[in-house]
């Protein structure tokens, strides 16, 4: 569907190198980093609205490096929405009709469906400056793809919004792409938003691509140390010495599910970080047993260790514990904070499943 080959683009103090990125048919990609790698301006190039330095862009089998942006079947709605002012909904929506000669009756009958999935028929003579977020959202999208693009740019779409909008729109843009069947690329740094909607992805760090998968693999099975922490995995180390299924991290040996020859990382999510009571598999704590799933019942992994900080996140705590040397930040719930009576110094046993433990 839309291929990027060697895409180069250069801004005084910032550049994307050597960019190659597959979005596949039917896709709900997302492009996901920090503030400032580069995900906008890489969204912008695949959009034609800036001069790239070197490369080439395809959509099918069709180069479109040097296209005019309004002639490459690509849509994008700007998290701002860039809805015209001074022009009513209904105007807003049918600006673009006139400059891709879409015939009146073809025009009219998208417009009548978009409106209807959109529940905007209320809204119609109404001015931007007199809608709410969620509803300049519907508009901004209606307008976009009223021109039945190929594929559909979502630059942060839901950042403009508050909270109780977000969901909303979420479930319209699952719901459009499904019914749709448009080829969504997104720009987003929130992970909730991007497991929800996509299916694939890429990670950019400072203007160039880290790694590119399956959202699930993005997030399970990271490939550097810089996509291990972006992901959330936050416990990251170099592995000292690697025996088969068993790594040196520190003073301590870390059990894997399976041998990882070539791999000097290692990294565990926090929320996978179990707390038990007593280093023995029939003390786990009573508020966790049953809930775990069986792929915990693995105890090889079990440590003593002390409490080094407490971070209170409101229904959840970011727990530091030292094992040998060695810190673990683990997630648990207020709960068990308050049941095992943890505290700065406190002595504690936590166990690591097999399962949870991810190397590269």
């Amino acid at each position: 569907m839309i291929r990027v080959r060697d895409l180069s683009v250069h801004f005084p103090g910032f550049s994307l190198e050597s960019i190659n990125l597959d979005v596949k048919e039917r896709d709900f990609f997302a492009l996901i980093g920090p503030t400032g790698s580069g995900k906008s301006v890489l969204l912008e190039a695949i959009m034609g609205l800036i001069p790239m330095d070197r490369g080439a862009i395809f959509l099918n089998d069709r180069e479109i490096t040097k296209t005019p942006p309004e002639r490459r079947g690509i849509g994008i709605v700007y998290q701002d929405f860039a809805l015209f002012p001074h022009l009513n909904v209904r105007k807003n929506i049918l600006y673009g009709v006139r400059y891709h000669a879409i015939p009146g009756k073809e025009a009219e009958d998208r417009f009548q469906a978009l409106v209807e999935t959109m529940n905007l028929s209320h809204l119609l003579n109404r001015h931007p400056l007199t809608l709410s977020g969620g509803e300049k959202q519907r508009v901004a999208l209606c307008r976009a793809l009223i021109l039945n693009p190929g594929v559909l740019l979502l630059d942060e779409p839901l950042s403009a919004l508050d909270p109780l909008l977000q969901d909303e729109i979420k479930n319209l843009l699952k719901s459009l792409h499904q019914k749709l069947g448009t080829t969504f690329i997104m720009v987003s740094h929130d992970f909730s938003d991007v497991l929800f909607l996509a299916n694939r992805g890429a990670i950019i760090h400072r203007g160039r691509i880290e790694q590119t998968g399956a959202i699930q693999e993005l997030f399970e099975r990271p490939g550097s140390p810089f996509v291990a922490q972006f992901v959330g995995m936050k416990n990251v180390y170099s592995i000292t010495g690697v025996n088969g299924r068993r790594v040196s991290l520190g003073g301590l040996d870390v059990h894997l599910e399976r041998s990882v020859p070539g791999h000097c990382h290692l990294a565990v999510r926090p929320e996978e970080i179990l707390c038990i009571d007593g280093g023995m598999p029939d003390h786990f704590s009573n508020d966790l047993s049953d809930h775990l799933p069986d792929h915990t019942q693995d105890f090889s992994n079990r440590f003593s260790g002390t409490v080094h900080r407490l971070v209170n996140r409101g229904f959840y705590f970011d727990v530091f514990i030292r094992v040998n040397g060695v810190e673990f930040m683990a997630q648990w719930t207020r709960r068990q904070v308050i049941k095992k009576g943890l505290e700065i110094g406190a002595p504690t046993w936590i166990a690591i499943p097999e399962r949870s433990v991810h190397t590269f």
